[in-house]
């Protein structure tokens, strides 16, 4: 059942589950970034406001993202993502993504910035994305 389906009393649990799964991701990435010699490949994904999808700056669908993803996990590569007006409730469309990111065990670097210049930190701080 998707998040949009949910009943509202689980919606929040639901949330939550996907946040601390987000949360390990996070602190996985950042332990691959620290060992890793060559950079592995990115997938910037930005969920607008309106419920559009991009991915690496182009309108996606579901079925994109979702071979995306799965070369990005054979590849061990990691997703960017930016959701705009992220302190409103998301949308079904960006937490679907997130729900794929779960899925496929991609680490993920959030941003707060429709550039990607930067990345949340684990104290959800904005820093500066080193290029």
């Amino acid at each position: 059942m998707d998040a949009a389906a949910q009943p509202p009393a689980k919606r929040p649990k639901l949330v939550a589950y996907v946040m601390r799964h987000l949360a390990a991701i996070i602190v996985g990435m950042t332990a691959l970034a620290s060992s890793a010699g060559a950079e592995p490949p990115v997938a910037r994904v930005s969920a607008l406001a309106s419920g559009k999808i991009l991915l690496n700056g182009k309108p996606s669908d579901f079925k994109a993202i979702e071979k995306e993803f799965e070369r990005l996990q054979k590849l061990k590569g990691a997703v960017w993502y930016y959701r705009e007006n992220a302190q409103a409730e998301p949308r079904p469309e960006a937490m679907a993504v997130v729900e794929l990111v779960v899925k496929y065990k991609l680490p993920v670097s959030m941003s707060s910035k429709p550039d990607f210049s930067d990345y949340i930190d684990a104290n959800g701080i904005s820093r500066l994305r080193k290029p």
